[in-house]
């Protein structure tokens, strides 16, 4: 019987493996290229750029540091009931007075208190001051309505009615600071700030596609302890939209 012969095995040279290697070297250098161009020429917010927000501040035209956000009219009510018994038992009737005025609440902002200014890639991300009612609130007393009916026993009508008008400062100033006025000017005071921020991106030559495209702005009373996750939509964009 022939013996077979025998031939030598062939080598393959590792040409996939190459390739594939090659190929990966390639898209990490590229991804190492572009975070470098990236980083050149838009950098992150940092330090100087804060400081460079700061210096701009005194520049808006505030009068002391304080800077007017939001301006709300809005109607207010005001009663004062009075009641009257004989021995606890027989009611002598109730003296109900009530007053309608158009109140004018403003809020401010102190530019001087802390802000905190991160970038999220093109979108920044301002923490602003808290916003704060200036007191006392402003009434219309041209447009003020006043009322008052007395009880059958009741003779003090004029002077229920009294009593509650010296009140109106008071509760007005209350009012002003309570977390539904606070929350109807809200929205109002975050605009004004993103319009700021965004004025003095203009100025920087900051605010274009391939640096910063949206702001959101946030105050301390609703602002998390960490910026990283941030999802809110945002309060100005760069084609104009407003949240």
């Amino acid at each position: 019987m022939d013996t077979p012969s025998e031939h030598p095995q062939r080598v393959h040279f590792p040409w996939r493996f190459l390739i594939a290697a090659a190929l990966i070297a390639f898209v990490i250098a590229a991804a190492a290229g572009v975070w470098f161009i990236n980083r050149l020429f838009t950098p992150p917010v940092t330090g100087a750029t804060s400081d460079r927000f700061e210096e701009y501040l005194p520049t808006v035209g505030a009068v002391d540091g304080i800077l007017e956000t939001a301006t709300a009219n809005v109607p207010e009510t005001f009663t004062r009931t009075d009641s009257q018994w004989l021995f606890n038992v027989i009611p002598l009737g109730t003296t109900v007075s009530e007053i309608r005025v158009p109140a004018v609440y403003r809020y401010h902002i102190n530019l001087y208190d802390p802000w905190r200014i991160s970038e999220q890639g093109r979108i920044c991300v301002v923490v602003a001051p808290q916003f704060h009612p200036d007191l006392p609130p402003a009434i219309d007393t041209a447009r003020m309505e006043k009322s008052t009916s007395e009880g059958w026993l009741r003779f003090n009508g004029q002077e229920n009615l009294d009593a509650l008008e010296r009140d109106i400062t008071e509760e007005l100033t209350r009012r002003a600071d309570d977390r539904a006025h606070r929350d109807y000017v809200r929205e109002a005071c975050r605009q004004s700030i993103a319009d700021l921020v965004r004025n003095w991106m203009l100025k920087e030559d900051n605010w274009r596609k391939d640096r910063f495209q949206q702001i959101i702005v946030l105050f301390p009373d609703e602002a998390p302890n960490s910026l990283n996750k941030i999802q809110v939509p945002p309060t100005v964009t760069l084609d104009g939209t407003k949240g």
